[in-house]
C-alpha cells in the first residue's frame, strides 16, 4: 500500500468534522409553529427540511470531490481497491458529518420549553434519505475518476493499455 495513502483516506473520513461544523451554519432548517401546547409544521415553513438536505448532499459533493482528486494527484494509487476505499472513506466522512451536525444544530423541537403560543422552533438538522448519504462516495469516486482520466498520467496509461499488442 502507498505510504501516502492511509493518511489522505484517514483525512477524508476526518473532513466530516468541518463539513459539520459548515452545514450546521449553512443550514436552514423548518421551523414548527407553536399553537397550543401542540407543535405545527406548516406548509410555508416545511422548505427548510428540503434545504437542510440539500446543503448536507452539496457539501458532501464537494469535499469528497475535491478529495478523491487529491487522493489521486498526491498518491498515485492506481488500482480498482483504491477507488473503493476512496468510496467508503467518503461515507465514513457523511456519517460523520451527520452525527456531528445533528449535535451542532438546533435540538428537537419538543425538548425546548418555554415555547408560548406563536413561537417558531427550528427543527433539528435531520437527513431523511439514504441518497444523500450516497453521494458522499459518488462525488469522491468521480472526482478520483476524472483526475485520473484527465490528467496526463491517466492518459498515458489508458493509451498504453489500448496499445498493447497480444502474441499470436
Amino acid at each position: 500500500m502507498n505510504r501516502r495513502l492511509f493518511p489522505l483516506l484517514i483525512a477524508l473520513a476526518a473532513a466530516g468534522v468541518p463539513a459539520a461544523f459548515l452545514w450546521a451554519w449553512l443550514a436552514e432548517p423548518a421551523k414548527w409553529v407553536v399553537s397550543g401546547n401542540q407543535l405545527y409544521l406548516t406548509e410555508s415553513n416545511a422548505n427548510g427540511q428540503f434545504n437542510v438536505v440539500a446543503v448536507f448532499v452539496l457539501i458532501g459533493v464537494l469535499v469528497s470531490f475535491v478529495f478523491g482528486v487529491l487522493i489521486e494527484r498526491l498518491a498515485r494509487p492506481h488500482r480498482w481497491p483504491t477507488a473503493v476505499s476512496v468510496a467508503l472513506m467518503a461515507v465514513v466522512a457523511a456519517l460523520i458529518c451527520w452525527q456531528l451536525g445533528m449535535l451542532l444544530g438546533p435540538p428537537a423541537p419538543g425538548s425546548v420549553s418555554g415555547l408560548q403560543s406563536g413561537d417558531k422552533v427550528e427543527a433539528q438538522l435531520v437527513v431523511d434519505a439514504v441518497s444523500a448519504f450516497l453521494a458522499w462516495p459518488l462525488g469522491a469516486v468521480l472526482g478520483f475518476t476524472l483526475s485520473f482520466y484527465l490528467g496526463s498520467d491517466g492518459l498515458a496509461e489508458a493509451s498504453a493499455e489500448s496499445e498493447q499488442v497480444l502474441p499470436l
